[in-house]
């Protein structure tokens, strides 16, 4: 724009200097060409009409003084001085009006000397430079102030649920930390269900239900008056929201040590009933946890993140209280997750086994092969202790792969010794459920002249909390291939058992939570109850996790069809597989 006003000027010097009857000398394009410019920016930054025509008069008092040697311009811009220092007392930069000051200064001294000793009327530009390039500045900068501040007060203002979010909670925390540094507790409600209704009825119907979510559970805090207030806008709020179905809230326990508490259990009792969208009846759940805001130096951030943590590594508690063990443990699995990018499956990673025994008879019903880690420096891991590593390294498909392939050859080794002994794996999830290990098992059983039943796949009870026409049809095709299906763990998982009359199974294995003693009154009749309509489906009942003599005599109590656990045989290494069968037999038949 300097450039283009240079050469305007230069191409308008020769009109100029035919008018004036004088050259006009470099200072005064120069000058011209700065002002202009300078003027031009400001026209356009400015938002107040008075100053947009203030301005502009400027621009052409200069030329008036540069081109035209007009001596009333420089009286004129006594006037025009005297607006900008009074203006310049509203911008919040104080050196603003320093500067104008100091310009005016120099006006009147170039104004006297121009009365006094006939100065040259052109020098006036040298007290508007400052003025025009420092208002310029100072305009740009409250343009951005003012969008900063805008900025931040969006921010603070909330979202569609008429909440506030995580940038209000921070600010209303920092606040009142600073008044109270008693006790408190940060508390994070998260919703679930909702995707769901998402999925099958429409996001429409999941935002309903996600606002009558948030009032419920702003009901249950307005009566609460040790939780920290939130502005929201003239009101106050005392929930705010972190962001998709996550929402937070901090107490003080002060008066009540285990306020916290008593909020969680009223908000996730108020969150399970019912609700009422449209011509729809819906139910969904809710899960907390809670930290002491004494934890990661009672910052704001750093606590929410403590509280994420919590609900992930207890995420099948609806309650969880934040310990500082779960840091260890994360940074002990990102650790093991770098460690496994690098491990190789095949050499480094062991199969163990560990049988089941049929009941009344005693003898081996199969053999559950399990995944063990030989780690440099833990030692001998569990698979429950890295399964879930496996998943998040995305190794699920060739961990499983080589375990499948181990107990092919397994198998083909126990029918080359003339012994007749199922073998039992474990399946991670639903990622399995592919076209492509459907292939994969078909070809690992015509390779290994594996026949119907000698392989058995056990998946996880939670896989069939909701179960899917995909899922039943690879179900169905796996036993097709002659894999017999189990269900794992059953009874740790919200498993309807309607969903066990829509899917063909072969047995179910209860899990040990079920079996442990003493349980509570009418437990045992009901398990009784399952074991029996199992039975009549024709789908075998398996007691595992059996640790104890009280436990075996219960599962024995149960009929069930098999029995497994700690109790009657430890896990070993499969290296010395065959011998242990061949003992086995042995001591059968003494």
């Amino acid at each position: 724009m300097l450039l283009q006003s240079l050469t305007w000027f230069a191409a308008l010097l020769p009109s100029l200097s035919d008018t004036t009857a004088h050259s006009v000398p470099l200072f005064d394009v120069l000058s011209a060409g700065g002002i202009v410019t300078a003027g031009v920016m400001l026209c356009v930054v400015t938002k107040e009409l008075l100053l947009k025509g203030l301005h502009f008069s400027l621009c052409i008092i200069t030329l008036l003084l540069l081109f035209l040697n007009v001596p009333l311009a420089m009286f004129v811009l006594v006037i025009v001085f005297a607006i900008y220092l009074a203006y310049s007392f509203s911008f919040s930069v104080s050196w603003i009006s320093r500067l104008v000051a100091a310009s005016t200064c120099i006006y009147a001294a170039i104004l006297s000397g121009y009365l006094l000793s006939q100065w040259p009327v052109n020098l006036a530009v040298i007290a508007l430079f400052p003025i025009y390039f420092g208002l310029l500045y100072a305009t740009i900068n409250e343009t951005r102030e003012e969008q900063r501040s805008t900025s931040y007060d969006k921010e603070l203002s909330g979202n569609d649920l008429g909440i506030p979010n995580r940038a209000s909670l921070r600010h209303a925390y920092e606040i009142q930390r600073k008044l109270d540094p008693g006790p408190a507790m940060l508390v994070l409600i998260f919703l679930e269900g909702i995707e769901q209704v998402n999925i099958h009825l429409g996001r429409e119907f999941g935002d309903t239900l996600l606002a009558e979510s948030a009032n419920r559970i702003k009901q249950q805090l307005n009566s609460a008056t040790d939780i920290f207030p939130i502005p929201d806008g003239n009101s106050v709020s005392r929930l705010a929201h972190l962001g998709g179905l996550h929402f937070a809230f901090v107490c003080r326990l002060g008066r009540f040590e285990y306020l916290h508490e008593q909020l969680i259990d009223d908000i996730l009792l108020s969150v399970e009933k019912p609700f009422h969208v449209g011509s729809c009846t819906l139910d969904i759940s809710a899960r907390a946890s809670y930290v002491n805001c004494d934890e990661e130096l009672g910052q704001i951030d750093s606590l929410i993140a403590c509280a994420y943590l919590a609900l992930d590594k207890l995420s099948n508690q609806a309650v969880c209280a934040y310990q500082q063990q779960m840091q260890i443990s994360q940074v002990e699995q990102q650790t093991r997750l770098r460690e496994l990018a690098k491990v190789m499956i095949s050499e480094e990673l062991e199969v163990y086994f560990q049988p089941a025994f049929s009941h009344p008879s005693g003898e081996i019903a199969y053999l559950e092969l399990l995944l063990r880690w030989p780690h440099p420096k833990q030692g001998l891991l569990t698979a429950e202790y890295f399964i879930e590593d496996i998943r998040l390294a995305g190794l699920s498909l060739p961990v499983a792969h080589f375990v499948i392939e181990r107990a092919a050859e397994i198998a083909m080794a126990i029918k080359m010794e003339g012994l007749k002994v199922p073998l039992s794996i474990n399946i991670f999830g639903p990622e399995m459920l592919q076209k492509d290990f459907l292939s994969f098992m078909e070809h690992i059983l015509l390779e290994h002249y594996l026949q119907d039943g000698e392989i058995l796949l056990e998946f996880p009870a939670s896989l069939f909390t909701n179960i899917d026409q995909q899922t039943q049809v690879c179900i169905t095709q796996l036993r097709q291939l002659g894999v017999h299906i189990g269900i794992d763990r059953f009874g740790e998982s919200a498993l309807k058992l309607s969903n066990l009359f829509n899917l063909q199974v072969d047995f179910i294995k209860l899990s040990s939570a079920l079996t442990e003693q003493p349980q509570p009154a009418g437990v045992e009749a009901l398990l009784h109850n399952i074991v029996a309509m199992q039975h009549e489906r024709g789908i075998k009942v398996i007691c595992e996790g059996v640790e104890n003599k009280v436990q075996l005599e219960f599962a024995e109590q149960l009929s069930c069809n098999a029995i497994q656990g700690h109790f009657l045989a430890q896990p070993m290494s499969c290296k010395g597989l065959i011998g242990w069968l061949h003992n086995f037999k042995a001591q059968r038949k003494d």
